[in-house]
């Protein structure tokens, strides 16, 4: 049976991706430069930042004027230096000086002068907690800093956690380029392994109880979920969290891999609703010691982390009047009303929230602000700060390195009133370490998959989820669009157009260690017709790749154009479920128009092998952009859906722009086509003439009454003119 949904009439401006992105920042080839962070065994080198009372820097300090201790034991300071905006702008722009210079004990010296500014934004709006308030601000703060504190050689990058694909992944001047960065990010429902939520601040509270009256009047209540539910739900929902996390890590760990070889002090602010590094119980989670081995790694690349809560000023403790209330007491026996109990668990979820967010600030040198409404005003105080630091390096004892401890690093001033960020220590690993590479050969592949392109001619848009097969387990299908103006098509000897394709794909764990790749080159023969077709429409490049287990990966291509060498790259945070554990899951969320016949393109299973098909519309899975009027279809899977697939329900809600506009009813799930462990159900959009252009989200939450359980999925399209 048909589920159509109606879409009514809104507006907002068409955003696309930009080309011609400038050069990314300039590596120092080589040695090592005197203002790099060092780790080894003969030499610890760190940076530090000094400040006055009214926050303002202090640059005239001596060497003498520095007390330094690693784990509380003092430590003599043998180098030491003031690295002000000359020397760093000289280390970042200047690829052919490849001495390795010593810094000189005694006086600092400071060249001074105005360079550029080296500028990272991360936007945690893949986040579980991610709020509408909170995008929203965020967004409106880029806006101002690209319109109003930018500076002209200004070099700035804005990352997304919730996707990546390379043509965003460039650092540049250009503000336009900026600006139509900035209006892509907005808020859309979570889906994966996030619990059901509606971008407010908290998730409305539920009553446990229902209540009614017998013939005889009297009042009886019930409690809807057991203590055991309500344990194994939140165990559920705090696991979701934490892998959440690990997700919006790798992508902070991409990042930083991209800082690493850029020489000097490299400042990156993180805007963000909370990183979670403990269950509700405040025991740790995985997520710490992954968030760990990342500020380790920042440390070890001079990378500091300014992190902003984007939350700005609330109550945490507030009762909403949408929150339901048990007066009943079953929410909680010992107080008749329950809302305390709303009220400590939301004190609780915001301090457990800010925690992580603090922890990266703090392990690597930089601030963590919180309580301001005006989020332009953090990044400016953030940035003040970045105009130059101290340089201090002590040798370590032979036994520093011997373990894998943590040594703690404290810094001191001999002045009045003066305040120290600096890091908060190292782990026990010299920077000698090998680290962990790819099986391929191909080294430019490999720097597009690790770390941001210096300069991307290839714009891939991917859409990536979890699947799952009964004969070949779990996989990641991938699904990469090229633009058609982006393909190189050349005349063959027969008169054939080609055009050949090296692609790499990689899926890396929550410490960016390589789990699986696998690498392809494709050459495609096409007529001089279908040329024309391809260069129009362009290509979509499918893959599946198995994931033997489960855990939160971040799935990475790399595609090299072999005709004229250019290189795009994507990369997405993919959450494999352990599906043995019974959990209802939602994925492969896909939307594609109707053809005449009213078929649509499902996609399917394939191999690497397969490679390239093309797009000849762009109503497809991967582009989704649609026309009016037409009529689209949605299609998913539901694995463990439980022993009867009558009982689910199906609710479809329609977002655009990151606003509720069409919020559907549960309904019972039609006619689905069910098979040993999963079902598979579709629905249909009707796409009237009156329909407004613009981006759309489309959520689709399943719910199991009988085992209390709910998942969800997203799926943004354009509607075009």
């Amino acid at each position: 049976m048909m589920k159509y949904l109606p879409i009514a009439a809104f507006s907002l401006i068409l955003v696309i991706s930009a080309t011609g992105l400038a050069q990314s920042p300039t590596p120092t080839p080589g040695g090592q430069n005197e203002d790099v962070v060092r780790i080894s065994t003969s030499l610890v080198q760190i940076d530090v930042l000094v400040t006055d009372k009214d926050g303002r820097q202090i640059t005239d300090l001596k060497q003498a004027d520095f007390e330094l201790l690693q784990d509380g034991k003092v430590q003599k300071v043998t180098k030491f230096a003031y690295i002000g905006p000359t020397r760093r702008a000289a280390a970042a722009n200047n690829a052919s000086d490849q001495a390795d210079q010593t810094l000189s004990a005694g006086s600092a010296t400071n060249a001074g002068s105005s360079s550029g500014r080296l500028v990272t934004f991360i936007v945690d709006d893949g986040n579980c907690m991610a709020s509408q308030a909170g995008i929203l601000a965020t967004r409106e703060a880029l806006e101002k800093f690209v319109n109003r504190q930018m500076q002209p050689n200004d070099r700035v990058a804005i990352y997304q956690t919730r996707s990546g694909s390379s043509m965003l992944q460039q650092y540049t001047s250009d503000k336009q380029i900026l600006l139509r960065a900035v209006k892509r990010i907005r808020w859309v429902p979570p889906g994966g392994g996030c619990t059901s939520f509606d971008g407010a601040y908290y998730e409305a509270n539920r009553s446990n109880t229902i209540s009614s009256v017998g013939s005889d009047g009297a009042i009886t209540s019930r409690s809807i979920e057991s203590e055991q539910d309500r344990k194994r739900r939140e165990a559920a929902e705090d696991f979701s969290k934490n892998n959440q996390t690990i997700g919006t890590i790798g992508v902070i760990n991409y990042v930083v891999r991209g800082l690493e070889s850029v020489p000097g002090r490299k400042m990156v602010i993180l805007l963000s609703d909370g990183l979670s590094i403990r269950d509700r119980t405040g025991i740790s989670t995985t997520a710490l010691s992954v968030l760990r081995e990342l500020t380790d790694r920042a440390n070890r690349g001079s990378v500091l982390f300014n992190t902003i809560n984007v939350r700005g000023t609330f109550d945490p403790g507030m009762v909403e009047a949408r929150d339901e209330v048990d007066v009943a007491g079953v929410i909680d026996t010992a107080k008749p009303s329950g809302t305390s109990l709303i009220t400590s668990n939301r004190e609780r979820d915001t301090r457990l929230a800010a925690e992580g967010m603090a922890f990266l600030a703090n392990e690597t040198g930089g601030r963590y602000f919180q309580g301001a409404n005006d989020l332009a005003g953090p990044i400016d105080k953030a940035l003040s700060l970045e105009r130059g630091y101290y340089l201090l390096g002590y040798e370590p004892d032979d036994d520093a390195f011997k373990g894998k401890d943590f040594h703690k690093i404290d810094v001191r001033v001999k002045r009045p009133d003066a305040k120290v960020a600096t890091r908060a220590g190292f782990l026990a690993r010299p920077d000698t370490e090998t680290p962990t590479k790819l099986k391929s050969a191909d080294s430019e592949l490999y720097q597009a998959i690790a770390a941001p392109l210096p300069k991307a001619g290839l714009d891939l848009r991917m859409t990536a989820f979890f699947g799952n097969s009964p004969t070949d387990g779990n996989y990641i299908r991938a699904m990469i669009a090229l633009r058609g103006s982006d393909i190189s098509l050349t005349a063959d000897p027969a008169g054939a157009q080609k055009a050949v394709f090296d692609v790499v794909a990689v899926t890396l764990d929550e410490k960016n260690k390589v789990i699986d790749e696998f690498n392809r080159t494709h050459t495609l023969k096409v007529d001089p017709r279908t040329a024309e077709v391809i260069r129009a429409n362009g290509l979509v490049y499918s893959v599946d790749v198995p994931v033997k287990k489960d855990g939160t990966y971040n799935f990475r291509v790399a595609m090299r154009d072999a005709s004229n060498k250019v290189i795009g790259s994507a990369g997405q945070a993919i959450s494999i479920p352990d599906l043995k554990k019974g959990q209802m899951v939602v994925s492969g969320l896909a939307i594609s128009e109707l053809d005449a016949d009213g078929k649509f393109g499902r996609p399917s299973l394939t191999k690497p092998d397969n490679g390239f098909s093309m797009l000849t519309s762009k109503g497809g899975p991967v582009t989704r952009q649609f026309k009016r009027p037409s009529s689209s279809a949605y299609s998913y899977t539901i694995f463990n859906g439980g022993p009867d697939a009558s009982q689910l329900t199906l609710q479809v809600n329609l977002y655009k722009d990151g606003k509720l506009i069409s919020e559907g009813q549960p309904k019972k799930i039609e006619s689905p086509t069910v098979t040993p462990g999963r079902i598979d159900d579709l629905g249909f959009l009707r796409l009237n003439a009156t329909v407004e252009t613009g981006d759309y989200t489309l959520e689709i939450i399943v719910r199991d009454p009988g085992r209390k359980q709910i998942a969800s999925q997203t799926v943004d399209f354009e509607i075009i003119d």
